[in-house]
């Protein structure tokens, strides 16, 4: 990884002095959601030219100028701990991985925690992979940061146990793979998280899975069979909290290409069009999944 530019350094900064401190804070989930929706588009850039359709669902439909209208299609999951995001707070991000791969992106929205808590977010998840399916345009690529990552595997896995058409690859950023055990313990243990405090994993926790067993294996892909899966390319922050699944996942996985990132913020992707390593972040994994398309 080359030297982390001035920009990349301001955006570390932030995550770590701004957002760091306001996810410590600010209990009340709807708050945090309010504030990410208002920032996030703030602090990225979507490419020039990209045409995004928002569907009445709130899903958004993103083609990067240039890229045909029967391209490929990613399957987009955002990421939030299941509790905040929603396609507009990603839009940026997924529609520089689009560029990169010349593909189309639908990002679905899902119901999000407190008010919604699992299995909400999954099913909703599997129901927008489903109806992909159903008009005749399976995703060729799977796609998913932090809580979003957990839901691409479990829709992949899905895909796997119920006949239906498997994506050619699978690309997930940091993605959130067991929920089991001390989650609070695990992020204050992390070498550098330099964006999510230990009382965010714990609040998002109670939020998402109350009353239930957070090592069900519906719940925690780590917990169940990830084999027969397509390959799969995983970045992370190399001392960020959830690098530990990732390395968990690339040795439960069949074919993963592991991406670590030191100096990085969780998911700092976010930062697409503002961020040079934002973008050649996503430049590698637009890359890797137009790789794995059949000529």
């Amino acid at each position: 990884m080359t030297a982390l530019s001035t920009m990349d350094r301001i955006w570390r900064g932030f995550a770590r002095y701004v957002e760091k401190p306001t996810l410590q804070l600010i209990g009340p989930q709807p708050v945090v959601r309010t504030i990410f929706a208002l920032t996030a588009p703030l602090t990225s850039a979507l490419p020039c030219g990209a045409t995004v359709v928002r569907q009445t669902d709130g899903t958004l439909h993103i083609t990067p100028v240039g890229t045909p209208r029967d391209a490929p299609i990613i399957y987009y999951l955002h990421g939030g701990g299941f509790t905040i995001g929603g396609p507009g707070t990603h839009a940026a991000l997924v529609g520089h991985l689009a560029q990169a791969a010349d593909m189309r992106a639908v990002v679905q929205r899902y119901r999000l925690a407190p008010r919604h808590p699992f299995p909400a977010a999954k099913d909703d998840a599997i129901a927008g992979f489903a109806a992909l399916v159903s008009q005749g345009t399976p995703p060729a690529a799977i796609c998913g940061d932090s809580a979003g990552g957990c839901l691409a595997l479990q829709v992949a896995c899905h895909a796997r146990d119920n006949d239906l058409p498997m994506p050619a690859a699978l690309g997930l950023i940091a993605p959130i793979a067991d929920l089991s055990g001390d989650l609070e313990a695990r992020f204050a243990a992390a070498g550098d998280e330099i964006l999510i405090p230990p009382a965010w994993a714990k609040r998002i926790l109670a939020a998402y899975l109350p009353g239930r067993d957070p090592a069900d294996p519906e719940i925690s892909p780590l917990r169940g069979d990830l084999t027969g899966l397509p390959p799969t390319l995983i970045q992370a922050a190399t001392d960020e909290a959830l690098a530990h699944d990732a390395h968990r996942l690339a040795s439960a996985m069949d074919k993963v290409t592991l991406d670590l990132w030191p100096g990085m913020a969780h998911v700092w992707h976010l930062h697409a069009g503002r961020s040079p390593a934002a973008d050649r972040a996503l430049a590698q994994m637009g890359t890797f999944l137009a790789g794995h398309l059949t000529p």
